[in-house]
């Protein structure tokens, strides 16, 4: 039985060595490893030459890791060990339960704490109505004032005022305002997953790009079309303007582009 290809260099080859290694043995280039990952030609060079600075994110970067080496037919291990002991984490702890917030009080001394801030919001309190009982505090007193008897007789006979017609062209105004306004798009995103999520306009400014915990949400808000690139898109939930988003259709190899209009 035929055992899958491995990399046939030193302990101190990094990933990017061994895959680049790999790709030459299988006599492919970059550009055709690009075109099967659908990655772009430099980020695959970049990957190779050991660059992790110029990927977006750990999370991705071993999503990368694990297509190419199993497009090469190759065991991905190896490779993503070498990843996590050299270059970058497996997976980043978000759990702060055991560490503490940095101002909480703690033991007798919190207690004595939250015992002081209540006797000091009592005699401020006491304070207060103490002054407002004796009268140095005033008193709003409201009053009212009877209307003036009308003499008897014939009432005036009112006239009717009459307003004048807006012309058509303010009440059009606001519409055109709207019209004018830029339109928005309002994207929801929950999260199954530890999952990196770069979103950007179509200018190019960045809207977001930033690792995301396990059951977390986020809100973005910007002017479509949007580019969204989405890590484990599988655990994504993707909601646009209110309207649910299958991400099935856009997804390769654990990540998921798409362009939101």
């Amino acid at each position: 039985m035929n055992q899958p290809d491995r990399p046939t260099s030193s302990p101190e080859m990094g990933p990017g060595a061994m895959l680049a290694s790999l790709r030459a043995e299988h006599k492919l280039s970059v550009a055709d490893v690009a075109q099967r990952l659908k990655y772009g030609a430099r980020q695959i060079e970049a990957l190779e030459a050991e660059e992790f600075d110029k990927l977006p994110g750990a999370t991705l970067i071993r999503g990368m890791v694990r297509g190419y080496a199993k497009l090469l037919g190759t065991d991905p291990r190896p490779m993503l060990d070498a990843l996590d002991r050299r270059y970058v984490p497996g997976e980043i702890d978000l759990d702060l339960r055991s560490k503490g917030a940095p101002f909480a009080p703690s033991g007798r001394r919190g207690t004595w704490t939250y015992l002081g801030l209540s006797v000091l919001a009592f005699i401020v309190i006491a304070g207060v109505l103490y002054e407002w009982r004796t009268g140095a505090l005033p008193r709003v007193q409201f009053s009212q004032v009877a209307a003036p008897e009308q003499p008897p007789g014939p009432r005036p006979v009112e006239t009717p005022v009459v307003p004048p017609e807006a012309p058509a062209t303010a009440a059009s105004a606001p519409q055109q305002a709207d019209a004018a306004a830029p339109r928005e798009g309002r994207i929801q995103l929950q999260f199954g997953s530890q999952s990196w999520v770069e979103i950007r306009e179509e200018d190019g400014r960045t809207l977001m790009s930033q690792l995301h915990a396990p059951g977390s949400r986020s809100v973005v808000v910007g002017r479509p079309p949007l580019s969204l690139v989405i890590g484990n898109a599988a655990d994504v939930r993707l909601v646009y303007n209110d309207k649910p988003v299958d991400l099935k259709p856009y997804i390769s190899i654990e990540v998921a582009r798409l362009t939101l209009k």
